[in-house]
């Protein structure tokens, strides 16, 4: 038996007995944990799809391994090769993190905990769920009842329908019509009522300087690492930007209102300024989730006014 299929057998006999128990229908199975295997693979269901981390020129000179992985996974799931979604490593250094491949529909529900998540595996570079703030969704789920929660780039609100489900009362906001469009097919699948929630297409910053109506008990702010969308009054760049955003959305913040700040730029680190301007405690350890081996997929920040 091959290397890369003892770790898939391995990996999948807990995982799979795991997300069953924890009520999870999509979840990673493999995490790069091997070198020479640099690859990501997640599981929708029935459907498996692989995110291909190899460098060009140096992994790709290695393509008996990459057909290693794929025999078995073809073995493993009983599947045809054909039947794999593969994803290739996109460079985003001047892309929004919603790059789209093309337009057709290719959606089907996952369960999510008492949530349904309607995904695409198949137009998008990412599925409409990240698995990654599996955690803090289910956080958010247990502690926002009877709380407003503004969600700023909110893509298809997935964080915003499982606290609905707690018993929250929603503002989404995102640029992009496709995902707020989502968003609110996301709340319907859950039959969370559109009229007691809020989705507005706009840019995020015109949003916080604009935006007068009311305030937040929680905000959650998970903004791409750099867009020059023209959709955008501005460029953003997360390092370069995070302040500004951080500071405008405590004027949108009720007195004793949380902040969650969170972004998947390697080796971020937060301005020093805000520690001196607010309450900040570096959650991100928490926020991962078991099935992600690397822990320094994200950062998240839970932000308090002083």
């Amino acid at each position: 038996m091959s290397e890369i299929k003892n770790k898939l057998l391995k990996n999948l006999k807990h995982r799979r007995k795991w997300a069953k128990k924890n009520q999870f229908e999509a979840y990673r199975l493999y995490d790069k944990e091997i070198p020479q295997y640099p690859y990501l693979i997640d599981i929708y269901k029935d459907k498996v799809i692989i995110f291909d981390r190899r460098i060009d020129k140096i992994d790709e000179a290695k393509p008996e391994l990459y057909d290693e992985m794929i025999t078995a996974i073809c073995e493993i799931f009983e599947m045809k090769s054909d039947d794999i979604i593969i994803k290739k490593r996109i460079i985003q250094t001047k892309e929004d993190k919603y790059e789209k491949f093309d337009s057709t529909n290719n959606r089907f529900e996952v369960k999510e905990k008492d949530a349904v998540v309607l995904v695409n595996l198949i137009d998008y570079i990412d599925t409409g769920l990240f698995l990654d703030h599996r955690p803090m969704r289910l956080k958010l789920n247990a502690t926002s009842k009877d709380k407003s929660l503004l969600n700023l780039f909110c893509y298809t609100s997935v964080v915003s329908v499982q606290a609905a489900l707690g018993g929250a009362i929603t503002t989404n906001v995102d640029m992009s019509k496709t995902y707020i469009q989502w968003s609110q097919d996301n709340f319907e699948a859950n039959d969370i009522p559109l009229k007691d929630h809020e989705f507005i297409n706009a840019d995020v910053f015109k949003f916080m300087n604009e935006y007068k109506e009311k305030k937040f008990d929680i905000i959650f702010l998970d903004p791409p690492t750099f867009s020059n969308s023209k959709r955008m009054s501005n460029t953003l760049d997360i390092l370069r930007d995070h302040g500004f955003l951080i500071e405008r959305c405590m004027k949108l913040l009720n007195e004793d209102g949380i902040l969650y700040f969170s972004n998947n730029k390697r080796g971020f680190r937060l301005d020093p300024k805000v520690s001196e301007l607010f309450d900040v405690k570096d959650i991100s350890f928490n926020t991962i989730p078991e099935d992600f081996k690397d822990k320094k997929i994200h950062v998240c920040f839970e932000i308090k006014k002083k």
